[in-house]
């Protein structure tokens, strides 16, 4: 990126033209502070510099390959030191954009199966009988993004309460509400515990009733948003679920694996809707 020697700035016509980027996306960037004019006269009139063209030039090439605001302004942030870095960087963003595109994939798979109805589930149904069951439990109203966090802290306080107790029931998310970047829940976490284990401040200690449900299991890759979506809708959908419609309990992720222990082929857990009576 080479400096004008002459200084010489451009108005926001000529650097739109130069970087192939509208006066509207170049007013976006300046109030994110992805890329600010090099000044901003008394009248709002911008003016950038000729080095900056370039910076503008690759904004518009990440944007056309759908990378986000700020994955951007972290590759530009690594440009005038470690070139490589931002290299590097984009190599990972590649990656989170293709393990997206196969989520996005699955899911639509599983509504086209679901218009041809003459097409087999992709997911395989069951139905179990779940005992009751002493658990322990935490619950808050929380978005999306704020999931991964809270199912962390939850198993590290369920494992610190237990002291060396082994657990009688596999962890498990129990959404009683929707959770997304939109809506808040709430969203509950439980452990099976044994009898001696008493609630503490900020854990509960309750009976989960005993009940039938409708399940598949799923793999890692599946779990990943929004490919898990399809795994929901085919058990809410089944027609176990339909014919016995209405339990008081809500839907659930029953873990069988530690998400971060395994690969993308295994299994990590089943989605769950109880039954009706």
């Amino acid at each position: 990126m080479a400096v004008d020697p002459a200084g010489v700035l451009l108005s926001i016509g000529e650097f739109a033209q130069r970087t192939r980027l509208t006066h509207k996306a170049l007013r976006l960037y300046d109030r994110t502070g992805l890329l600010r004019p090099a000044t901003t006269d008394a009248n709002g009139y911008r003016r950038y510099r000729v080095d900056q063209v370039r910076a503008g030039q690759l904004i518009g090439l990440l944007r056309g390959a759908d990378i986000g605001l700020a994955d951007i302004s972290l590759v530009l942030a690594d440009l005038p030191t470690a070139g490589e870095h931002a290299v590097e960087r984009l190599e990972r963003v590649l990656a989170d954009l293709e393990r997206a595109h196969t989520n996005r994939r699955l899911l639509i798979r599983h509504v086209q199966s679901t218009l041809r109805e003459k097409d087999g589930s992709m997911f395989p149904i069951e139905t179990r009988h779940v005992p009751a069951r002493r658990v322990m439990s935490i619950q808050r109203r929380l978005r999306a993004p704020e999931t991964d966090g809270f199912v962390r802290a939850a198993k590290a306080a369920f494992t610190q309460h237990l002291a060396g107790a082994a657990a009688t029931g596999p962890f498990t998310l129990i959404f009683h509400g929707i959770v997304d970047a939109d809506s808040d829940g709430p969203i509950e976490a439980v452990l099976g515990c044994p009898d001696h284990v008493q609630p503490t401040d900020a854990i509960g200690i309750r009976t989960e009733p005993a009940h039938d449900e409708a399940y598949t299991t799923i793999t890692k890759a599946q779990w990943a948003y929004p490919a898990i979506l399809a795994a929901y809708d085919a058990v809410a959908c089944c027609p176990q679920a339909v014919a016995r419609a209405g339990s008081r309990l809500s839907c659930r992720e029953v873990y069988v694996a530690e998400p971060d222990d395994i690969k993308e082929e295994e299994l990590v857990c089943d989605i769950a809707f109880p039954l009706g009576d």
